[in-house]
């Protein structure tokens, strides 16, 4: 596996006749697919050049660029709830001198005050429940005969989207569609007098939480978590592993948990003892559901980071670095990320510090790190999952 994670590429792409230059690195979920469902998108939706435009999941951002060079006298909010996505839609969007697109991380809060939006278009993300509520979200920040565009693949749940918008709304019309990709829209959000179901479930209706009891060294505990989240609903198995095995190694320490998720281990090495906790990832929504769970433990020894990989925590040092590191890239085995984040823990961890990670039997991550650290052991294993220890 080579060493380029964190290098970003850039190539042009045609779409609807518009060259845009597109950047993009490793990590970026389905960036292919975002680029198909983008072409099409562009040939079909022609906004009016003073439309106010909402975009969410466009990944890499280059349908973005072209909605922003149609909008002479409108304006572009774009929300990604990827840190990678976001960064690249940045990039993107200045390769290309689009200055008057607006850039926002996603978090779990609508606006103080409703922003009346002409347009919103949704890429299907890979959670239908988080697809679910991007079209409340839409609902809220669409004025009332504003139009809702849903674009995707069919390998990243696109017609689930469309027949949830269309319950949702009773009008939903296909546009086009192509290379597997559609592109459907409606011109009124108004819901119907008796919604589905699914619009007052917690962490779907937007501004709530998705609550799941946990068992942590203090006792079982309700946390939350959010649609989109690794393992949103339930404790994974692999990271309950990791936990088991934590023991009196995080009493007195100052410990990193990276690709934190929710917080769970962070929460339970604080709980353990630790001095010191930092939780970082690129999950924006995780993020904010780790806060969320901090703050109501009442942990003041843990801090919340965004990164990818280690960059936020670049210069600090830790006794201890945790972590299930995630081996998919939207829905694609892609063990870049968690290679990249094994070459690299040594440089965080003090002389003598450890890395702990739990990992599927079958992703080659001993192989990974015995060529970085000096010893690697397996601290435990069981039928599905290996804990690894290096120092």
């Amino acid at each position: 596996m080579s060493d380029n994670y964190h290098a970003t590429f850039s190539f042009q792409a045609d779409l609807a006749g518009l060259t845009v230059e597109v950047v993009s690195k490793p990590g970026l979920a389905a960036a292919h697919l975002l680029l198909e469902a983008s072409d099409l998108a562009a040939s079909l939706i022609r906004p009016a050049p003073m439309e106010r435009i909402l975009l969410m999941g466009a990944g890499h951002g280059a349908l973005g660029v072209v909605l922003a060079r149609h909008l002479t006298r409108g304006h572009l909010v774009l929300i990604e709830s990827d840190l990678i996505a976001l960064r690249m839609a940045q990039l993107t969007f200045a390769a290309n001198q689009i200055s008057g697109g607006e850039l926002r991380g996603a978090n779990n809060a609508l606006p103080g005050e409703t922003e009346a939006f002409d347009r919103a278009i949704l890429f299907s993300p890979k959670s239908r429940a988080l697809g679910r509520r991007w079209l409340l979200e839409a609902q809220a920040y669409l004025r009332p005969e504003g139009r809702l565009n849903i674009v995707g693949a069919q390998a990243s749940g696109v017609r689930s989207l469309i027949a949830d918008a269309q319950a949702l709304t009773g009008n939903m019309h296909i546009l086009g569609y192509g290379k597997g990709c559609r592109v459907a829209e409606t011109r009124c959000m108004q819901p119907f007098a008796a919604p589905p179901a699914w619009t007052t479930l917690p962490g779907i209706m937007p501004g709530s939480w998705l609550p799941l009891m946990v068992d942590l060294p203090g006792g079982a505990r309700e946390l939350v978590s959010l649609p989109g989240v690794f393992s949103a609903e339930h404790l994974d198995a692999g990271t309950a592993f990791l936990l088991s095995q934590l023991g009196q190694r995080c009493n007195g320490k100052r410990v990193l948990d990276l690709g934190c998720g929710y917080g769970v281990i962070g929460i339970a090495a604080a709980q353990l003892g630790a001095k010191q906790v930092d939780l970082v990832d690129v999950n924006l929504l995780a993020l904010a559901a780790a806060r969320e769970n901090v703050a109501r433990l009442g942990l003041r020894q843990v801090e919340v980071r965004p990164g990818d990989g280690l960059e936020a925590v670049l210069g600090n040092a830790y006794d201890l670095v945790l972590s299930n590191p995630p081996f998919h890239t939207g829905k694609t085995i892609d063990t870049a990320m968690a290679e990249a984040f094994l070459r690299e823990a040594r440089s965080v961890l003090v002389p003598g510090g450890t890395l702990l990670i739990v990992a599927n039997r079958f992703l080659p991550y001993e192989r990974v790190m015995q060529a970085h650290f000096d010893t690697v052991t397996v601290a435990a294993a069981c039928e599905g999952y290996r804990v690894l220890a290096g120092s």
